[in-house]
């Protein structure tokens, strides 16, 4: 289903969640040749995305060029003030830039862009997907009807019977079995673009490998073993998550070659990583010691509240190896819909001023705002204040051994008018290094801090960039903003 297309073309490579300075040491010491060679022709450019508001607003922004104020998403869950809920995020409401392009007749080939719905490119290819780190629970979507078969005919990727696959931080016969299936996705990943874009010859594509940041997540200890989070940890397996790096970058030259001389390419990451050790779950307890929020009581319950916590509590408790069976054999929406209404506890909203949102990294507290969530006590009036009370005890925070937990807190919200708003997370808080510690004790606090995902060894970090060659503008003093980034894209066309 060849098509002709006589226009300038556009090579658009997400690396998703590669660390810059990772990327710039190896193609320093020569290990991605590739993107050296890139460099060498192009530009290198620091990528700043709102990504300390939350790993889950940074594609939305590159997508729809809007801030995270105007799009709403933060995370995998979105709040719903209406229904004091959580929803799982489906994208729905969101519209990529490049619809725009497809309308104006400019063919398209899409890849698993993560958080982009499908738009319905009629000529090139859309790939929603097909293997997804972060995934809307939506599976497989793809069209036009000629490059099905090119898809589903395509071997698996080695993570797709398993999205959910752990690896355990001391053993090196897990990371080295992560890495493996990442890398062998890689590669499948590149193989598959590129027939693609051989059989219907986009004039822009725009792909992704989210390899790295699945490997990136759970074999950061192994780029980084002397840092003090991963004390004891197996740090043998040095080499692979680089051999996950040095994958994508053979992959990213097989398609620079294919594509030719004169296409415009740019390879871009939104976010990077830095170390972690599981993430910090003691917000919303404290929020509730401190007299912030307060938790409806059993009796208070009806009894399908009161099942909802009984399997909350299970959830919690349950042992790794049956937490472990239960990803496994329970389809993706299934787990998603049983996740739903555990994941907030059952609050007494009458007497809840700010509650904690769930979140895998940094700490989201919301205020319960009379005229925004449908159960708000807080007047507008005392916006301001109860910010600022909440700043003030979470920047006071210290281990028993004097250490600061908290560096710093966001606002999403610069006053109580644009906060009735707002639909993002009201503070954002950043943690330092002795929150993760597995030993922490808070200082003058009988809150006992617990760490979930003790399978995470990196979490995300700011800046991105993206390595530029080509004929546009590609930004001020080397420097572009994430909701900029599509029109370099444009540009191309």
């Amino acid at each position: 289903m060849t098509t002709e297309n006589n226009g300038s073309k556009v090579l658009a490579i997400g690396i998703d969640a590669a660390e810059s300075t990772l990327v710039r040491e190896m193609i320093e010491q020569g290990e991605m040749p590739a993107l050296r060679s890139l460099l060498s022709a192009g530009k290198w450019l620091e990528v700043r995305s709102p990504s300390t508001i939350g790993s889950g607003a940074v594609w939305p922004t590159f997508l729809t060029g809007e801030e995270p104020t105007s799009h709403g998403i933060y995370s995998e869950w979105k709040w719903l003030p209406e229904t004091m809920s959580l929803r799982r995020y489906e994208g729905h409401h969101l519209t990529p830039f490049w619809k725009s392009l497809a309308e104006r007749g400019v063919s398209i080939g899409v890849l698993d862009v993560p958080f982009a719905p499908p738009v319905g490119v009629t000529k090139g290819f859309e790939v929603c997907e097909w293997w997804a780190h972060d995934s809307t629970a939506a599976g497989l979507r793809l069209g036009p009807e000629p490059i099905r078969s090119l898809v589903t005919e395509a071997p698996a990727h080695p993570l797709s019977a398993n999205r959910f696959f752990t690896s355990t931080p001391e053993s090196e016969s897990n990371l080295q079995e992560l890495a493996a299936a990442c890398s062998e996705g890689a590669r499948l990943r590149g193989s598959l673009v590129r027939r693609l874009i051989g059989e219907t010859n986009p004039q822009v594509s725009l792909v992704v490998f989210p390899e790295l940041h699945h490997a990136g997540h759970q074999l950061w200890h192994t780029v980084a073993p002397e840092h003090s989070l991963y004390n004891g940890l197996n740090s043998n397996g040095g080499s692979f998550l680089r051999e996950v790096y040095r994958v994508v970058d053979q992959q990213i030259g097989n398609l620079v070659d294919s594509v030719g001389s004169e296409t415009t390419v740019m390879v871009f990451a939104l976010h990077g990583m830095r170390p972690t050790l599981g993430f910090p779950v003691f917000l919303g307890p404290l929020l509730c010691s401190q007299g912030f929020s307060s938790l409806a009581t059993w009796r208070s319950q009806t009894w399908t509240k009161r099942a909802l916590s009984l399997f909350a509590a299970c959830k919690r408790h349950a042992p790794t190896p049956l937490k472990k069976l239960y990803y496994s054999v329970m389809p993706v929406t299934a787990t998603y819909k049983l996740a739903r209404p555990t994941m907030l506890p059952a609050y007494d909203w009458q007497n809840t001023r700010a509650f904690s949102l769930p979140t895998d990294q940094y700490g989201w507290i919301r205020v319960n705002l009379i005229g925004r969530e449908s159960q708000g006590i807080v007047l507008p009036s005392d916006y301001e204040k109860l910010c600022m009370e909440l700043e003030q005890m979470l920047l006071s925070l210290r281990s028993e051994s004097g250490e600061a937990l908290v560096q710093d807190v966001t606002r999403t919200a610069g006053d109580a008018a644009n906060a009735r708003v707002n639909p993002l997370p009201d503070l954002v808080v950043h943690w330092r290094d002795a929150a993760f510690s597995p030993a922490l004790k808070i200082k003058g606090s009988q809150v006992q801090p617990q760490m979930v995902s003790k399978k995470s060894t990196g979490q995300h970090t700011t800046p991105g960039f993206c390595i530029y060659r080509g004929n546009g503008d590609p930004g001020r003093d080397g420097v572009i903003d994430a909701k900029e980034l599509h029109r370099l894209v444009a540009a191309g066309t």
